[in-house]
């Protein structure tokens, strides 16, 4: 079996396995389609918390779209820029091989490098009947190796501009706008699962996994009091200024850290503050036992 077949195997057992977690989300299938409709090309990119239910979502999306491209950045070995257009290209030129967008074989080449996969997504587009997208679904865009690729260039090499009838579908966790890793030029929509109250899937493996990467080489002193502070805090979160005030500590150290562990964060603003609270109860209690730090609130 060649390295694409399986990938191909090991993705559908990935779909299966997250579509268990699925809940009724009709209302985002709602919205990407009309994304879809309202715009000739495009990306659209659902962002939530750890086990807000991502990556059960696109599952779902997948299994009822069969003709979407899967690819998940999660799966060991496929969070490197260059493995996602080397699987993609292969995915579209079985496809095109097929007879399936009228164009011939293409050669062994189509797996080297983004431009690449811009020439095939024009090829495609320019053979696509109207109401026949093209669509390539990422689980899990912010898993990739930062390392795998030279500065300034987008995520896994996606596209700056799409061509008509092509749409990537995303899912991430939550980030800094200026840190999105993506210059696109193209239609564009965020869905932030936050807004909508969903049930969190996370368990304790998946805890075990947060707090491993919220320590990374190993926690600063001020890092550990950050910690302590929004697991003691309040049900609304702490702001910056009460960090600092309890902890004595630089608040540009303080807000360093806070941006490192933004994924695992909610951030509300109330009045002119910005309150940080870790993304769930259960995570804030479960990381309390780890330090030996009771939360704040029930």
């Amino acid at each position: 079996m060649n390295t694409s077949s399986q990938s191909n195997t090991e993705f559908q057992k990935i779909i299966l396995k997250n579509i268990q977690n699925f809940t009724n989300c009709e209302f985002i299938f709602t919205t990407i389609n009309n994304f879809l409709h309202n715009y000739n090309r495009g990306y659209f990119t659902i962002v939530g918390s750890p086990g807000s239910g991502k990556s059960a979502i696109l599952a779902k999306y997948v299994i009822d779209n069969p003709d979407v491209i899967y690819y998940n950045a999660q799966v060991e070995g496929k969070n490197t820029a260059e493995e996602f257009p080397k699987y993609i290209c292969t995915q579209l030129t079985k496809r095109m091989g097929n007879g399936e967008w009228g164009v011939g074989e293409i050669s062994e080449n189509a797996t080297e490098g983004s431009w690449f996969l811009s020439l095939l997504l024009q090829k495609i587009s320019d053979h696509l009947k109207p109401a026949q997208p093209l669509i390539i679904a990422i689980d899990a865009l912010d898993a990739i190796n930062p390392n795998s690729q030279p500065p300034g260039t987008n995520l896994f090499y996606l596209p700056r501009y799409l061509p008509d009838g092509v749409y990537f579908i995303l899912t991430r966790r939550p980030f800094k706008r200026e840190q999105s890793g993506l210059l696109i030029e193209a239609p564009s929509q965020i869905l932030d699962l936050s807004e909508y109250g969903l049930k969190n899937w996370d368990n304790e493996q998946a805890f075990t996994q947060h707090w491993q990467k919220m320590q990374g080489e190993g926690l600063s002193d001020v890092a550990l009091s950050v910690l302590g502070v929004l697991i003691s805090g309040e049900k609304e979160g702490v702001s910056l200024n009460e960090i600092t005030a309890i902890k004595n500590v630089d608040v540009f150290d303080i807000q360093e850290v806070l941006d490192n562990w933004f994924e695992f964060l909610q951030q509300q603003r109330i009045g002119k503050e910005t309150r940080y609270s870790l993304y769930h109860p259960r995570f804030r209690d479960w990381l309390g036992k780890q330090i030996g730090v009771e939360s704040g609130y029930v």
